[in-house]
């Protein structure tokens, strides 16, 4: 591999026990890592021969080990290829590595990220923690504890490397039926309680003869034999499959899903409504629709808590505005885009985008008058920081305007955003300056990504401006990284200016008007 461009290590499984959803989401990230500029190799224990042909196809290196049980010897084994391969990052994906697996690989150079629901691990032993695990569908979540960040919510979501690989294309919307007939059931093999019979004796309680369901339960399932007797004697249109990735080619033609929390995320991509079962011991409850693309089922193990499935679903099954409002949330909020902005925390830190206050004034004017800042500005005025403060204030109490400090993970703000809407509504343009001692690490990239990614997501705006000075090439590299395209120049204070500009990517939609909202209450 090639010593001068950033090394991805990627330690996970596939198989019967495992399934294949812990080396196909890290794939996203790889192909993500990739196109970054970086390289990746795959060190897997056991491995089906088709996801190892489409890791060859990637141009992606495969690694076997000699042990895949992530005990001590798999631990050593993947500490001596890290030190072969002196990789930036190493992730570990599963929830099966021991806190001493964990601190044996910790004890090199390279930065730990672990993925999955390490609960009980201790995060001062990883850099990152991405948790898939997600209490609900809700906004976005960027935390540290001491030296760990920790990523969830929507925006971080990895689906599988067959979602991914659409680049920023999202599913078409979700065709609505009058009344949802088309029903997948997946609670995973880890449902001891067999919630799976369960639900499936609460759908055929509703007594509809045109409902079809597919039931996924994967090889390992402890209770198959209850659910094979359950489907010869129950009158139900079922069909129960062995194979986990089945989901994936069922998920075009479902109206409803009734899952674990694990496939919130994937379901809510496609925009397929879901019930969320948890087995957690409390009573069931129902999010509000307007606001969650799952309706979330606190199941018990009592027939009461069957009834109460039966209730949800039936009301579910007949509402087309309620399914209708629940696919579109779920699109709008999971886009599919969670491995991009994975890799670039890793790659530039956790950064935080808070709304700028008139305190600000003295660091901005700071950075404004940075000889390296002066040379490459369209223009630079000298002002005196009282000058520059009330300008400042005046700016930020604009309407026209949207300017944000960015800080990193230890509060520090190193560089800020700024939006002026006053040249045109539909195009404002974005300014940005990063601290001389971030500049060369791509954090400028990443700070103009996520702050016209923030833009789009609070405006209407179509498009995003960006002038630059001819000659800035710092400047338009960070822009055309972004996502910016060249357009025809312009003339600003009487100079021309290279222009860039980028549309509202397909995965932002417009805003949900708030008179449709009531109306799908």
């Amino acid at each position: 591999m090639p010593i001068n461009r950033p090394k991805l290590l990627i330690r996970a499984d596939a198989g019967p026990a495992t399934g294949t959803r812990h080396v196909t989401r890290s794939l996203s990230i790889a192909r993500a890592w990739k196109n970054s500029g970086g390289t990746v190799a795959f060190a897997c224990g056991s491995l089906p021969r088709g996801l190892l042909k489409k890791i060859a196809s990637e141009q992606i290196h495969f690694i076997p080990l000699t042990h895949s049980e992530c005990d001590q010897a798999d631990a050593a084994e993947t500490k001596r290829i890290a030190a072969t391969m002196h990789p930036d990052w190493i992730i570990l994906d599963g929830d099966r590595f021991p806190e001493n697996y964990l601190a044996s690989l910790k004890q090199g150079q390279s930065k730990l990220l672990l993925i999955g629901n390490h609960d009980s691990t201790n995060p001062e032993l990883a850099d990152m923690v991405v948790n898939q695990a997600a209490t609900s569908i809700s906004p976005p979540t960027t935390n540290q504890h001491e030296h760990c960040v920790f990523l969830g919510g929507p925006e971080h979501a990895l689906l599988d490397e067959l979602i991914s690989h659409r680049e920023s294309l999202l599913p078409p919307p979700k065709k609505i039926a009058k009344e949802a007939r088309k029903i997948l059931v997946s609670l995973g093999e880890n449902d001891k309680d067999n919630w799976t019979l369960k639900t499936l004796q609460s759908i055929s309680d509703l007594g509809k003869k045109r409902i079809v369901v597919d039931c996924v339960i994967g090889p390992q399932y402890p209770h198959a034999a209850e659910l094979n007797q359950f489907k010869r004697q129950a009158k139900l249109n079922l069909r129960i499959h062995r194979n986990r990735d089945r989901v994936q080619q069922l998920l075009p033609r479902i109206d409803i899903a009734i899952t674990s929390r694990a496939a919130t995320y994937q379901l809510a991509y496609w925009g397929i409504p879901t019930v969320i079962i948890d087995q957690a011991p409390q009573q069931p409850r129902v999010h509000d629709p307007l606001n969650q693309p799952a309706l979330e089922f606190k199941g018990q193990t009592a027939t009461v808590s069957r009834q109460e499935l039966k209730q949800v679903l039936l009301q579910l099954i007949g509402n087309p505005e309620q399914r209708k409002s629940m696919s579109e949330l779920g699109q709008r909020q999971v886009d599919g885009q969670g491995a991009k902005r994975v890799v670039r925390t890793m790659k530039t830190g956790s950064l935080n985008l808070r709304s700028a206050n008139p305190q600000d004034s003295k660091i901005i004017w700071r950075w404004h008058n940075d000889p390296e800042v002066k040379s490459v500005a369209l223009a630079s005025p000298d002002q005196s920081l009282d000058e520059f403060a009330t300008e400042f204030q005046t700016r930020i109490e604009s309407h026209n305007n949207h300017c944000w400090i960015v800080e990193n993970t230890a509060g520090t703000a190193i560089g800020y955003a700024c939006f002026d809407e006053s040249q045109s509504e539909s195009a404002p343009n974005i300014s940005i300056i990063v601290d001389h001692s971030r500049r060369g690490r791509g954090v400028g990239t990443a700070i103009i990504c996520q702050a016209s990614e923030k833009l789009f997501r609070q405006s209407n705006h179509l498009r995003i401006v960006a002038q630059i000075r001819p000659g800035n090439v710092a400047s338009e590299k960070a822009f055309r990284a972004a996502g910016f395209t060249g357009i025809q120049p312009a003339i600003i204070h009487g100079k021309m200016a290279l222009q860039f500009e980028l549309k509202r990517p397909a995965a932002i939609p417009l805003p949900i008007p708030e008179e449709s909202r009531r109306k799908a209450a």
